[in-house]
């Protein structure tokens, strides 16, 4: 696996790649256990490839998460966008960070049909807290939708909850 950085620097050597790479990898293998939340949401990725910075993903869209005949359902193309941007997000950080979705901007350039798409998403901007990543997702060689994903970026551990917030 090439493991170049976003700034064209090699990454360190195996012997230090993050849990999330290592993620990835068994996730690119098809040997990691399927969380719920993904199963329930149909975002099983098919194949994936990645290096520091990017991926491209393929997923398969359920016939049954179309709302007219033979046109996905808008928030799912979003959550394929929000989960390749996720996986880039893992191919950078270290593990005592952490990061969440603060902004998704979709822009559907066509309809996308249920059946095989593929993302690809890349690192735009990495800044201390916050990173934007750009994902495609193509079907049948056409890109289909456009967006710009922000995530924020923490140090990991608990923040204390808020007076008055249950979380």
């Amino acid at each position: 696996m090439n493991r170049t950085g976003p700034f064209g620097k090699e990454s360190p050597p195996p012997s230090a790649v993050t849990a999330r790479q290592r993620t990835l990898d068994e996730i690119a293998a098809g040997t990691t256990p399927i969380p719920d939340f993904v199963a329930r949401l149909s975002l099983r990725v098919v194949a994936m490839e990645w290096r520091a910075g990017f991926v491209a993903v393929r997923f398969r869209i359920p016939s049954d998460l179309c709302v007219e005949p033979d046109v996905a359902f808008g928030g799912h193309v979003a959550a394929l966008h929000d989960q390749a941007a996720g996986f880039v997000m893992y191919s950078l950080l270290e593990d005592d960070r952490t990061f969440a979705t603060t902004r998704l901007d979709v822009r559907y350039l066509t309809a996308t049909r249920p059946g095989a798409v593929c993302a690809e998403a890349a690192l735009d901007t990495l800044r201390e807290r916050s990173a934007d990543v750009r994902v495609s997702l193509l079907q049948d060689g056409r890109v289909t939708s456009e967006s710009l994903v922000t995530e924020a970026i923490r140090k990991a551990g608990r923040r204390p909850a808020r007076e008055g917030m249950p979380c």
